[in-house]
């Protein structure tokens, strides 16, 4: 019944965010990676066909292959669209190659709102898994889902989602497998881990840390059994593997396995101003964007006080860990987009402690918290639902100084750049952001039927949750919390 109950709330979710996808390419480096994937299905190589240029010349992609090879499914069904895509004219800022592909329309950008989803149900799945009721876990999915950048970020190009989905399929699998032993959920996390550093090679490693916290069972070396050992090296081997790859792509992109594309970049932001503009700069912090981070410190004093201490070192400290790498670094702002991008991958951890966090609290202090969470975080995402990042946003409140400006806080700002509803053309970047709303124009107004069914799908199901919700039993919301410490395995993994 749980399992039915979070795939059903998944399913409305994904419903809600293509109801409001924008159908293009938001970003080069999104290009990038997306033109990799054409590369490999269509060329079999790792150059481009024709250079890309974008300030400057590119013959390859710097980032991990991740998002590139799950792009391949869609990129051969798609493939008699190819010749569609669009071909840069000499080197100019080209923004016909992000608005006007119509084979991203409809292999690329559907992929990412399959991740949100699938994130979504995890989320309220490892909710479940450390101990919580319907209720908690719901709320964590409507936080992550609804409440966070999660909702903008389904509608954009970039890998962090997709990172994300590995950090917290990772973490699921590996303490499924040390509340039941089996070896599926082992293989599970092995394969997270692997795609997590082919993705995006740094944050793989950062997952490869937390794992270890898990999976290490004492300080010292000599008091681990065989079994012990024996799922260290098949953690490690998922690691290794993914840096072997990496390395060897590397090798093929630019004759050097230690040549990753990103020579003349590194952590140089002094971590200070990078730590407060992280948390608390209007364009950038997470406490604007994802106000439920205060019912994640919450949850984190709750999950300790129940005895899940090595789980929640390895979430909020994977998590704290990004945060540290995300503000050292040179961009740390992660470029024009919405929010903070580069930590993007932790918010479904972050979801998964404020949804232990509501189940904390009690009566009509968790239902006004959880309230007010989802309608501040909700507040911040609709100007990135409806507004065009391009239209003049992104590039106004780029870099350190803009990102501190109370203007560069969307709600403020993004809806200077916004004219009207329906886009003039292919280009226009002052209309709303929403495919079904630009198509309107050329299919007279017969688009918008669209949206309509896709949201009355979502809040159909959204009411079978609803109802499912209290035939559980969890109407009241009262958590069902355990109040034990947590299982061992047994080899007997414990803090």
């Amino acid at each position: 019944m749980s399992r039915r109950v979070d795939l059903l709330a998944a399913l409305a979710l994904a419903c809600g965010y293509a109801a409001l996808m924008n159908g293009h390419l938001q970003t080069i480096d999104g290009v990038t990676v997306w033109r990799q994937g054409q590369s490999i299905a269509y060329h079999g190589s790792l150059h481009f066909p024709t250079p890309l240029w974008w300030g400057v010349s590119g013959t390859t992609s710097k980032f991990g292959l991740g998002l590139s090879l799950l792009y391949l499914p869609g990129l051969w069904l798609g493939w008699g669209l190819q010749h569609l895509v669009p071909i840069q004219n000499g080197q100019t800022y080209d923004f016909s190659l992000l608005y006007a592909d119509p084979l991203y329309m409809v292999a690329g950008a559907p992929l990412q709102i399959l991740i949100a989803a699938v994130a979504a149900y995890l989320v309220a799945r490892l909710v479940r898994e450390l101990g919580f009721g319907t209720s908690p876990a719901l709320a964590a999915l409507a936080l992550y889902g609804i409440g966070s950048p999660a909702i903008v970020y389904s509608k954009s190009d970039v890998a962090q989602p997709l990172l994300g989905l590995c950090w917290i399929v990772a973490l699921y699998a590996a303490i499924r497998f040390r509340r039941t032993g089996r070896s599926s959920w082992l293989w599970l996390c092995v394969a997270a881990q692997f795609y997590a550093v082919l993705t995006r090679p740094v944050e793989g490693t950062l997952l490869f840390v937390a794992l270890l916290v898990l999976f290490v069972p004492w300080a010292v070396p000599r008091r681990w059994s065989r079994e012990d050992i024996r799922r260290l090296i098949f953690v490690g081997a998922g690691f290794l593997a993914g840096v072997a790859i990496t390395l060897l792509v590397d090798w093929a992109r630019y004759g050097s396995p230690f040549k990753t594309g990103y020579e003349g970049e590194g952590w140089t932001t002094f971590l200070p101003i990078g730590l407060a503009g992280s948390l608390f700069s209007p364009g950038r912090g997470i406490l604007w964007s994802f106000p439920a981070v205060i019912l994640a410190a919450v949850g984190a004093v709750s999950l300790w006080r129940l005895g899940w201490r090595r789980e929640l070192l390895a979430i909020a400290g994977l998590c704290g860990l990004q945060l540290i790498n995300v503000s050292a670094w040179h961009d740390w702002f992660g470029g024009w987009n919405w929010g903070l991008r580069l930590f993007v991958p932790a918010l479904p951890l972050i979801a998964v402690l404020a949804g232990a966090g509501v189940g904390a609290l009690r009566g009509r202090t968790r239902v006004w918290a959880t309230g007010a969470a989802l309608a501040a975080g909700l507040f911040w995402g609709v100007p990135g639902i409806i507004t065009d990042l391009l239209g003049g946003y992104a590039g106004t409140y780029a870099g350190t100084r803009a990102s501190f400006a109370l203007h560069a806080y969307p709600p403020i700002g993004a809806w200077t750049f916004f004219h009207h509803w329906r886009a003039i053309g292919v280009l226009d970047g002052g209309g709303a952001d929403i495919l079904w709303l630009r198509m309107a124009r050329t299919t007279h107004n017969l688009s918008l039927l669209m949206p309509v069914v896709l949201l009355g799908l979502a809040a159909i199901l959204a009411l079978r949750v609803a109802r499912l919700a209290r035939e559980a039993g969890d109407a009241q919301g009262t958590a069902n919390v355990i109040t034990e410490r947590p299982l061992h395995d047994e080899a007997g993994i414990s803090l």
